[in-house]
């Protein structure tokens, strides 16, 4: 079987617009409706924007997916702050039968993005939703709250704390 390494993943990835373009006119519309609800402290817009290092973000998702025009959209936001910071978007399809295997991951959820240093080092990886959203045992309980962004700073801070472990 042929495998692939991250840095391969990353380089065969698409751009997130490109990735948004695919969507649907209701996917792709959502996406400027989440980067409205992205309301991050004055505090970590400075952290993030005085970051000296690249960071790589690999995303396995697609458009379609709500916790990807979610949580991507996050990470969208972070490349405007910082231009040392990347993205690149692979198909589920292709993170199923590369990236999950290469991360260890039994039984992934999607989005799975993985936050890589300059040489392509995983410094974390952040599964489908945040990990408060996560602890929920019945995501019907927030589901509402989760879709309409009131979670998008906890993504945020889970992202920038992955990010803050590269040397």
């Amino acid at each position: 079987m042929r495998t692939m390494t991250i840095k391969e993943l990353f380089d065969v990835g698409v751009s997130f617009e490109s990735s948004v373009g695919e969507g649907t006119r209701s996917e792709r519309d959502r996406i400027p409706k989440n980067y409205s609800r992205i309301n991050l402290p004055d505090e970590m817009i400075l952290n993030i924007s005085e970051i000296n290092k690249e960071i790589n973000f690999l995303i396995s998702g697609e458009i379609w997916c709500p916790d990807y025009q979610l949580n991507a959209t996050v990470l969208k936001k972070f490349t405007e702050l910082n231009s040392k910071f990347n993205i690149s978007v692979i198909s589920m399809a292709r993170g199923k039968k590369f990236l999950a295997p290469l991360l260890g991951l039994e039984d992934p959820k999607w989005p799975i993005i993985t936050v890589l240093d300059k040489d392509f080092n995983i410094l974390g990886i952040f599964n489908e939703r945040p990990k408060p959203v996560r602890a929920f045992s019945n995501f019907d309980d927030i589901k509402l709250d989760y879709y309409k962004g009131k979670y998008l700073l906890d993504a945020a801070y889970e992202f920038l704390e992955m990010i803050n472990k590269a040397k």
